[in-house]
């Protein structure tokens, strides 16, 4: 009987079943390696890949006056949507007395990155916006303008989360709710 129950946990256990997986795949492996199965087999496909149509990504040349937008615009976030969005939640937590909250909006990973990645992306656009003078064909100017811009569609993005979010702690009684009680199941646990 208590074997069973040892047994039993082991079955259960995803780190064991992962491992006996692996296992069992490596000598099924070896096995038809060594009855060179792969012989019978009819050959695959070959799969190439066309990325000529990215040739067209190469042939943009950023205008370096749209670092200025994105620094503006940015900046304009940091002055704006940072500080509201902190009081925002903080209205949030003292209408239901408790600081979960608070706690869910700051350990949010989006909302941990996004002022770093703001000031970062202003930084950058400011520095390019400097450096950049009459070469701007240059392999490099295009790498970095277009690595400025892909952090500065996340950005929007991660801001339209974080708008989204703070509207749902704001309009949506029952998840607030919720997430309290799972707050205190957690710490229960």
């Amino acid at each position: 009987m208590q074997m069973s129950k040892f047994v039993k946990n082991i079955i259960a256990n995803t780190k064991t079943q992962i491992g006996v997986s692996f296992l069992v795949g490596l000598a099924l492996g070896y096995v038809l390696g060594l009855f060179k199965i792969h012989n019978f087999l009819p050959p695959l496909p070959e799969i190439s890949i066309n990325l000529s149509w990215l040739n067209w990504l190469g042939q943009i040349t950023p205008n370096p006056t749209f670092l200025s937008d994105v620094a503006a615009f940015e900046a304009a976030i940091i002055a704006f949507l940072v500080p509201l969005s902190i009081e925002i939640i903080s209205k949030i937590s003292e209408r239901y007395n408790s600081d979960v909250i608070t706690r869910s909006f700051e350990n949010n990973w989006e909302n941990k990155i996004l002022p770093s990645f703001l000031l970062i992306n202003i930084v950058a656009a400011i520095i390019l916006r400097f450096l950049v003078q009459d070469d701007i064909h240059s392999v490099a100017w295009k790498i970095l303008a277009w690595i400025v811009l892909i952090v500065f569609v996340y950005i929007a993005f991660a801001i339209w989360r974080v708008i989204n979010r703070i509207k749902t702690f704001m309009s949506d009684t029952k998840a607030v709710i919720n997430q309290l009680y799972e707050d205190v199941e957690k710490s229960i646990e």
